[in-house]
Protein backbone atom coordinates (compact mmCIF):
# COMPACT_ATOMS: atom_id res chain seq x y z
CA UNK A 1 0.00 0.00 0.00
CA UNK A 2 2.84 2.45 0.93
CA UNK A 3 4.81 1.60 -1.88
CA UNK A 4 1.58 2.14 -4.63
CA UNK A 5 1.32 5.35 -2.65
CA UNK A 6 4.67 6.93 -3.22
CA UNK A 7 4.29 5.47 -6.40
CA UNK A 8 1.51 7.45 -7.33
CA UNK A 9 2.89 11.02 -5.57
CA UNK A 10 5.96 10.03 -7.72
CA UNK A 11 4.31 10.03 -10.80
CA UNK A 12 2.15 13.21 -9.95
CA UNK A 13 5.87 14.95 -9.56
CA UNK A 14 7.11 13.78 -12.65
CA UNK A 15 3.59 15.06 -14.49
CA UNK A 16 3.90 18.23 -13.02
CA UNK A 17 7.76 18.96 -13.84
CA UNK A 18 6.44 17.75 -17.28
CA UNK A 19 3.72 20.29 -17.52
CA UNK A 20 6.09 23.03 -15.74
CA UNK A 21 8.96 23.06 -17.94
CA UNK A 22 6.60 22.99 -21.08
CA UNK A 23 4.09 26.12 -20.48
CA UNK A 24 4.66 29.91 -21.09
CA UNK A 25 4.56 32.34 -18.71
CA UNK A 26 0.79 32.56 -18.57
CA UNK A 27 0.57 29.05 -18.64
CA UNK A 28 2.24 29.30 -15.24
CA UNK A 29 -0.14 31.35 -13.94
CA UNK A 30 -3.27 29.00 -14.60
CA UNK A 31 -0.92 26.21 -13.04
CA UNK A 32 -0.88 28.46 -10.22
CA UNK A 33 -4.31 29.09 -9.69
CA UNK A 34 -5.32 25.53 -10.01
CA UNK A 35 -2.82 24.40 -7.46
CA UNK A 36 -4.17 27.19 -4.79
CA UNK A 37 -7.94 26.59 -5.60
CA UNK A 38 -6.87 22.80 -4.90
CA UNK A 39 -5.33 23.51 -1.79
CA UNK A 40 -7.64 26.03 -0.30
CA UNK A 41 -10.42 23.10 -0.72
CA UNK A 42 -8.97 20.40 0.30
CA UNK A 43 -8.31 22.53 3.40
CA UNK A 44 -11.95 23.45 3.65
CA UNK A 45 -12.43 19.12 3.59
CA UNK A 46 -10.13 18.97 5.96
CA UNK A 47 -11.35 21.48 8.60
CA UNK A 48 -14.99 19.67 8.21
CA UNK A 49 -13.59 16.16 8.87
CA UNK A 50 -11.38 17.59 11.71
CA UNK A 51 -8.21 16.41 10.07
CA UNK A 52 -5.62 19.05 11.47
CA UNK A 53 -2.45 17.32 9.60
CA UNK A 54 -4.05 17.89 6.12
CA UNK A 55 -5.64 21.16 6.63
CA UNK A 56 -1.87 22.58 7.73
CA UNK A 57 -0.72 20.90 5.02
CA UNK A 58 -3.05 22.44 2.97
CA UNK A 59 -3.33 25.96 3.96
CA UNK A 60 0.48 25.90 3.80
CA UNK A 61 0.30 25.48 0.39
CA UNK A 62 -2.20 27.73 -0.15
CA UNK A 63 -0.20 30.29 1.34
CA UNK A 64 3.06 29.58 -0.40
CA UNK A 65 1.51 29.81 -3.45
CA UNK A 66 -0.07 32.87 -2.79
CA UNK A 67 3.07 34.19 -1.70
CA UNK A 68 4.70 32.99 -5.71
CA UNK A 69 1.96 35.21 -7.54
CA UNK A 70 2.66 37.82 -5.78
CA UNK A 71 5.96 37.65 -6.21
CA UNK A 72 5.73 37.52 -9.50
CA UNK A 73 3.59 40.57 -9.89
CA UNK A 74 5.98 43.71 -12.24
CA UNK A 75 5.08 46.53 -10.21
CA UNK A 76 7.03 49.20 -12.93
CA UNK A 77 4.42 47.01 -15.58
CA UNK A 78 1.57 46.08 -14.33
CA UNK A 79 0.76 49.66 -12.48
CA UNK A 80 -2.48 49.52 -10.96
CA UNK A 81 -3.43 46.44 -12.23
CA UNK A 82 -0.32 44.71 -10.38
CA UNK A 83 -1.35 46.77 -7.21
CA UNK A 84 -4.89 45.86 -7.09
CA UNK A 85 -3.55 41.98 -7.28
CA UNK A 86 -1.73 42.42 -4.58
CA UNK A 87 -3.87 43.91 -2.46
CA UNK A 88 -6.45 40.56 -3.59
CA UNK A 89 -3.72 38.26 -2.52
CA UNK A 90 -3.24 39.85 0.83
CA UNK A 91 -6.62 39.46 1.30
CA UNK A 92 -6.74 35.59 0.12
CA UNK A 93 -3.45 35.21 2.62
CA UNK A 94 -5.25 37.17 5.66
CA UNK A 95 -8.73 34.85 5.41
CA UNK A 96 -6.76 31.92 4.65
CA UNK A 97 -4.88 32.60 7.71
CA UNK A 98 -7.67 33.49 9.92
CA UNK A 99 -10.19 30.26 8.27
CA UNK A 100 -7.02 28.00 9.40
CA UNK A 101 -6.51 29.60 12.85
CA UNK A 102 -10.14 29.70 13.65
CA UNK A 103 -11.16 26.32 11.77
CA UNK A 104 -13.95 27.88 9.97
CA UNK A 105 -14.57 26.01 6.70
CA UNK A 106 -17.24 28.79 5.56
CA UNK A 107 -14.56 31.96 5.61
CA UNK A 108 -12.23 29.79 3.76
CA UNK A 109 -14.62 28.60 1.18
CA UNK A 110 -15.59 32.80 0.74
CA UNK A 111 -11.90 33.27 -0.18
CA UNK A 112 -12.13 30.09 -2.44
CA UNK A 113 -14.59 31.96 -4.26
CA UNK A 114 -12.65 34.94 -4.49
CA UNK A 115 -9.67 33.44 -5.96
CA UNK A 116 -12.25 31.19 -8.41
CA UNK A 117 -13.39 34.80 -9.37
CA UNK A 118 -9.10 35.79 -10.03
CA UNK A 119 -8.73 32.90 -12.16
CA UNK A 120 -11.74 32.98 -13.75
CA UNK A 121 -10.54 36.12 -15.12
CA UNK A 122 -7.09 35.34 -15.70
CA UNK A 123 -8.53 33.18 -18.29
CA UNK A 124 -10.32 35.73 -19.91
CA UNK A 125 -6.56 37.05 -20.94
CA UNK A 126 -5.06 35.96 -24.12
CA UNK A 127 -1.36 35.63 -24.42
Amino acid sequence: MMQAMRARQQYAAIDTATRTEQANPHRLIEMLYDELLSALRQAGIAIDRGDLAMKSSRISRALSILHGLESSLDFNRGGSVAQSLSAAYGYLRQETITAGRDNDSRRLAAATEAAVGLSDAWRQIRP
